[in-house]
């Protein structure tokens, strides 16, 4: 019998110092090009990306053959090398240090994607700052806003 993993993750991450600058006319662009990133990846296969102007959720199933920690800086460091590379931004492009990654079961899949794809919608009503520690709360932590890392604020 051959060994057998499939992981369901969604990380969470913002732009360095919170700063909006996810322009909706390339946003879609910068999804495709964090999809490609996890596509190149050994057993990675990108599910939903969604996000607005400050962070981006990326949701993506992995057999665990690459350390998830590995995952996210590759994310990172291509989509900030191609936003660069491309002078989206008046600015140099960056992501915050940390985020969150949250692991779901196969049957949490669709409802995830759904949320991450309806992520503009969503934000009509709450900012990064509540959905984070609303996510927290979900997941059991008693966490106050001061709890919060400061990056992620």
């Amino acid at each position: 019998m051959q060994s057998f993993s499939q992981i369901y993750i969604m990380s969470v991450f913002g732009v360095k110092y919170r700063d909006g600058v996810i322009n909706p006319l390339w946003r879609e662009k910068l999804f495709a090009c964090i999809g490609q990133t996890l596509k190149g990846i050994d057993g990675v296969m990108p599910i939903a990306i969604g996000g607005i102007e400050d962070h981006v959720h990326v949701f993506y199933s992995t057999k665990g053959n690459v350390a998830d920690a590995e995952i996210v800086r590759r994310i990172k460091t291509e989509s900030s090398l191609w936003v660069n590379s491309n002078r989206l931004t008046k600015c140099r492009f960056a992501w915050q240090r940390g985020g969150a990654r949250i692991s779901y079961s196969y049957s949490a899949v669709p409802l995830v994607k759904r949320y991450i794809e309806t992520q503009v919608e969503h934000h009509k009503n709450m900012d990064f700052r509540q959905e984070y520690e609303l996510m927290l709360r979900k997941l059991g932590h008693d966490v106050s806003i001061y709890d919060i890392p400061e990056e992620m604020i």
